[in-house]
């Protein structure tokens, strides 16, 4: 009987790890089921992550194009491969259409991968929209200068809100006096002395400050100020913050014109607005037509426009009732003494393809503020009194008096012994500073030798809308969506 009971034990024993086995087997084997498809997941995650990635390859790889100056670029023609290897292909396809503005490209990128990569088909794919917009980061300064800034001997003072230069400043005499809130100089003049700012004139406090809460003016140099006092230690009229290593420079002052002007401006079909009919000249002629392309819109000095690309303005008043882009140069044969106006408070900008040669420049008390931004090469016939190029050139023919301009070249701005002063305006102001006779100036590279004494001094307005002129414009991504 006991031995009948052992077998039945030993039976049942075996039963339970044969079923034991059988779970443990199963659990295993699930385990290994599940494992398997979560690795599979996984994988198919990560390559459609792959996939997405290389979508946004393509949108980076399409802005860069956009910010070479290709504006027209409207995407890769073919499939860019971004990553290949023995277990997949990464490529992109992309297409860039115009958006809602001119300053707006609409970026569609499809990222596809396949595996393995010698496969014909993507078995991954992932598609993102992208609006990117051409802004800026930076403003305009009163007085600012992507090279250089040299004042010359005549000149007795300069007075600029805030002045931003890339190079350095150089004033050449020791009665100069150069007076501004902020100035910012992001590099040197070469000597043993390595000076951001050079020269032997003087640095001035002004007597009053935009920001009333400011006391003292603000020195952020990369190198050394050399124009003692206050040198590189501050003290009650300055703060100095020499040798700087995080200044940051202007890489561009280029604004294409049609960051203002869209599609609906239209080409006027010739010039006339500016060369035909009696003082005053209405631009454009008929109010609201947006007819402002003198003679299209192509970039580039046209022979159409003017005298063979050059348009002589004389002595006449100009309303500038909305913005403007002229092929053409303004007064390059013989100077002009114009007067601009600008009817409305709005920012008005004037985009001229040559070069300008001003005698004088004047704009009329309660006039709105006018940018004028001029595209040509310095000229030849400027070298022997503008020893830093003259693409914009103000002469000593009368007295210019135009504090709701602002003047913008690509190259360099001359003050050729220019004076500055307006009957109907006192020459000082209750500070003893001259009266403010241009918005500012910005170019890359500025010589200024105005007539000495106090009427004839330059001075920026501190209340022109510097804001509204952007440097160092780029597209940028703006919005973004995957599909």
């Amino acid at each position: 009987m006991s031995s009948i009971r052992r077998t039945r034990q030993q039976g049942s024993i075996i039963v339970t790890i044969l079923i034991l086995t059988v779970f443990f087997s199963t659990l295993v084997l699930s385990l290994l089921v599940v494992t398997q498809a979560n690795l599979v997941r996984s994988r198919g995650r990560i390559l459609l992550l792959q996939a997405q990635y290389s979508a946004e390859s393509g949108v980076d790889a399409a802005i860069a194009e956009l910010n070479s100056g290709n504006t027209t670029y409207a995407g890769a023609g073919s499939e860019i491969t971004v990553l290949n290897n023995n277990q997949y292909r990464a490529t992109f396809t992309t297409s860039v259409s115009s958006g809602s503005t001119t300053k707006e490209r609409v970026i569609l990128a499809e990222g596809k991968v396949y595996s393995p990569s010698s496969s014909a088909t993507a078995r991954y794919t992932r598609t993102i929209r992208v609006i990117a917009e051409r802004t800026s980061t930076t403003t305009a300064a009163s007085l600012l200068s992507r090279n250089i800034v040299e004042i010359g001997s005549g000149v007795k003072n300069i007075v600029a809100k805030d002045t931003y230069v890339n190079g350095f400043i150089k004033m050449d005499k020791n009665t100069t006096n150069l007076i501004a809130e902020h100035i910012t100089v992001g590099g040197r003049e070469v000597s043993a002395n390595n000076c951001s700012i050079a020269g032997s004139g003087n640095l001035v406090k002004p007597t009053s400050f935009s920001d009333p809460s400011q006391t003292k003016t603000v020195l952020n140099l990369a190198y050394n100020n050399c124009i003692s006092p206050p040198g590189n230690t501050s003290n009650s009229d300055f703060t100095v913050n020499s040798n700087q290593s995080t200044i940051s420079t202007v890489q561009s002052m280029y604004i294409p014109w049609d960051q203002y002007l869209d599609a609906s401006y239209t080409d006027a079909g010739s010039c006339s607005d500016w060369t035909s009919g009696t003082s005053p000249h209405a631009i454009p002629s008929t109010t609201g037509s947006k007819k402002t392309h003198y003679p299209d819109s192509s970039d580039n000095t046209s022979a159409l426009c003017g005298a063979g690309g050059d348009i002589n303005l004389g002595s006449g008043t100009y309303t500038i009732n909305d913005s403007v882009h002229l092929r053409a140069n303004l007064c390059s044969a013989s100077a002009c003494e114009p007067t601009f106006d600008n009817p409305t408070s709005d920012v008005k900008y004037v985009f001229v393809e040559g070069t300008i040669n001003f005698g004088s420049l004047n704009s009329p008390v309660g006039s709105g503020p006018i940018v004028f931004i001029a595209y040509g090469a310095d000229p030849g016939s400027k070298t022997g009194v503008c020893p830093h190029g003259g693409a914009i050139y103000i002469g000593k023919d009368g007295n210019t008096y135009a504090p709701n301009i602002y003047l913008l070249a690509m190259n360099g701005i001359c003050l050729d012994k220019t004076k500055f002063s307006q009957a109907s305006q006192p020459s000082t102001q209750p500070n003893g500073l001259p009266t403010p006779a241009l918005g500012g100036i910005g170019g890359k590279n500025i010589y200024v030798a105005t007539n000495p004494g106090s009427p004839w001094d330059l001075a920026l307005d501190p209340g022109f809308p510097v804001d509204q002129i952007p440097i160092d414009l780029s597209w940028r991504q703006s919005r973004y969506e995957r599909l």
